[in-house]
């Protein structure tokens, strides 16, 4: 027998008779869930709070945070790179970002062919998923930098929701945020997003290997 216990931001499942020290062990189930992809924990306002996401997992890994997941495949072709560099750091300026969200932009995680996040034991339902994406690398400056470009496919529940994505084109810049939102289903408790590099774009600007997709954040709460 269970009983249900709803706590804020989560629907816990727990069998009776379990004891508080053995709450830790079981499986939570949520209705909301942001990710600061490979930068630390975020309070934006100092209320809505955005998971680390700093593992330094390199080519053909899987890490599971309890309620969320990634996995990435591939490798930089002619770039034998370390872990760390499959998280980003910002060199080109951030514009037209506030400074309450800057914290979201100046990371970003990156991956040679597909990186692959996973929102595991979500209430099942529709929720409104936001992925939120600023190139970080390139810079908009008449300089070989600025010559770059990125291009990737975005899928989320298995449909193609973003076909060639160029992160520049689409926010008019390097450095500006662009914010994709999508209404959806998730059953079975589990929502998967994939970020999918084609073989488009350049590879080599500024710095070999410097190719694939890359995201900054990710945020679902139930759709209204």
């Amino acid at each position: 027998m269970y009983l249900t216990i709803i706590l804020p931001g989560m629907l816990v499942l727990v069998q009776k008779g379990v004891n508080k020290g053995q709450l830790s062990s079981i499986a939570l189930e949520i209705h909301s869930l942001r990710i600061n992809c490979g930068g630390e924990e975020v309070k934006i306002n100092n209320t809505i709070k955005y998971d680390a996401d700093t593992e330094r997992r390199g080519a053909s890994s899987y890490y599971n945070d309890g309620n969320w997941a990634f996995s990435s495949t591939g490798d930089f072709v002619y770039d034998a790179r370390f872990p760390n560099a499959y998280i980003l750091s910002n060199t080109s300026t951030l514009h037209n970002i506030s400074t309450v969200d800057t914290a979201l932009y100046t990371k970003a995680r990156t991956t040679a062919i597909s990186l692959t996040y996973y929102g595991l034991c979500l209430m099942n339902g529709m929720y409104t998923v936001k992925l939120h994406f600023a190139e970080i690398i390139f810079t908009q400056y008449n300089s070989f930098n600025s010559l770059g470009k990125r291009v990737f496919d975005v899928y989320v529940q298995g449909e193609l929701k973003l076909k060639d994505f160029d992160i520049v084109k689409d926010a008019g810049g390097t450095g500006r945020a662009v914010i994709k939102s999508y209404r959806v289903h998730v059953k079975n408790n589990t929502l998967k997003i994939q970020l999918y590099w084609a073989g488009k774009g350049t590879t080599d600007i500024p710095f070999i290997g410097n190719y694939g997709p890359i995201i900054s954040a990710i945020s679902v709460d139930p759709a209204k």
